[in-house]
């Protein structure tokens, strides 16, 4: 039997291994929504114990995380359609595989995180002229001065931001807003009774640490307008309104899409 890749990653930047397998539990269905091979191979080769998560992780939870890739999946892809060379930043990759589902060949690629993870990230996969790979802390702005922008570019933010204060990600978007003006961004939010029950039932029911647990909850989205009135809403996607699920997990869906505890926000930063 091969040897497993082992890690040495940080509390936090454990969590990365949750989506993961999510989506290999999903992609071993006889109907998923959604199959990713990338993640399939990677679950089987690296060395992390998921039989607590197995054992104790929350159905609608990873349908959640199902669904998040489903619709960064149909937002890049849309995207490619009108802007074939798009730019797409990653932050926060973890081991995400979105570019493997969504490449159409031309568009240009970036995935940021921390360098134990970006360590990890090289031993199941590979970079390329259009898919490269930034060691950094998204809060680092160093990072913005290497991009190189062609046409649109859209931010790409899928289980991060709740892992930091407010005024952290605030002065993100800010610096985004004046350095990237007509960039676009696709991030998930919690509400903070979301944030408490995902400390509760997810970070904890995986056997992770409480350095792991998530900080920023979004009372209400209309609050980042006023951090900067140049922010503009396109859509809100809410996780379980559209999807066939059983009466216990359509009833604990249509609560949680009712009272905003998980969805996705794609907003426009500014006038290009």
């Amino acid at each position: 039997m091969k040897e497993k890749v082992k890690h040495n990653l940080g509390e936090v930047q454990r969590t990365l291994f949750l989506p993961l397998w999510g989506r290999a539990v999903e992609s071993k269905k006889e109907q998923p929504w959604l199959v990713d091979e990338a993640a399939l191979r990677i679950i089987e080769q690296v060395d992390f114990d998921f039989s607590k998560a197995a054992e104790t992780m929350d159905d609608l939870t990873m349908i959640g995380w199902i669904k998040r890739s489903l619709i960064s999946d149909a937002v890049v892809r849309n995207l490619t359609k009108k802007y074939p060379d798009v730019t797409i930043v990653n932050i926060g990759c973890g081991l995400d595989t979105t570019f493997d589902r969504v490449d159409n060949g031309q568009l240009q690629w970036y995935d940021l995180d921390l360098p134990d993870v970006i360590e990890l990230r090289r031993k199941f996969i590979s970079e390329s002229e259009r898919r490269i790979f930034i060691t950094a802390s998204f809060l680092d702005k160093e990072w913005l001065e290497k991009l190189v922008i062609r046409s649109k570019v859209l931010f790409l933010v899928a289980g991060v931001f709740y892992y930091f204060e407010e005024d952290q990600v605030k002065e993100f978007f800010l610096c985004l807003l004046d350095k990237f003006p007509g960039s676009e961004i696709l991030f998930d939010v919690s509400s903070p009774i979301g944030i408490q029950i995902a400390n509760q039932k997810v970070v904890n029911s995986a056997g992770l640490d409480k350095a792991s647990h998530l900080k920023w909850g979004l009372k209400n989205k209309r609050d980042l307008i006023s951090w900067d009135p140049r922010i503009k809403f396109l859509k809100t996607y809410h996780y379980f309104r559209s999807l066939r699920l059983s009466p216990r997990n359509k009833l604990m869906g249509a609560l949680s899409d009712l009272f905003g505890m998980q969805y996705m926000l794609y907003l426009r930063l500014g006038e290009g």
